[in-house]
């Protein structure tokens, strides 16, 4: 089996009007394609999103991570892995479309309202009261866990 090739493709922020794509920059987008003259191109058209802020970063680690990871007495990195298992798990399939299979995302595949929305289903989660059962999706840790203006992180 031969290995998939990698590259990296650049992404161009663009506003479609009548009918029209117009490019942010179109002097550097017109030079980019001047490699690809004659070659079929496969073209993605999708709603612009906005990564995510080091702030939200800054904030997801300093705060949340940290307080979890104390409250439990485990590792920052414990702590990330714990939220990502329980708030980032998706269902995916096989190419061919054959096989189902769960997968943990990475934060870095979220934009900006991903991210958020998923810090925010942490500071939820971690307010709920704990069963006897243990830590699942339903029973969390009945920590409070401030919000971004109500706590100072910045020196993080």
């Amino acid at each position: 089996m031969a290995l998939k090739e990698r590259k990296i493709y650049p992404k161009w922020k663009a506003v479609a009007r009548g009918g029209r794509l117009y490019y942010d920059d179109e002097g550097r987008f017109s030079k980019h394609l001047i490699p690809y003259e004659t070659k079929e191109l496969q073209v993605i058209v999708k709603p612009y999103s906005k990564s995510r802020s080091r702030q939200e970063e800054k904030f997801y680690h300093a705060v949340p991570v940290r307080m979890v990871a104390e409250a439990m007495d485990i590792s920052d990195q414990e702590a990330h892995e714990l939220l990502r298992r329980l708030h980032l798990k998706t269902e995916e399939r096989s190419k061919d479309g054959k096989y189902r299979y769960e997968r943990i995302m990475s934060t870095t595949e979220l934009n900006d309202k991903a991210y958020r929305e998923y810090w925010e289903k942490c500071i939820h989660w971690a307010a709920l009261p704990t069963k006897p059962s243990g830590l699942s999706q339903d029973s969390g840790l009945s920590l409070y866990i401030p919000y971004p203006r109500e706590v100072s992180y910045k020196d993080w």
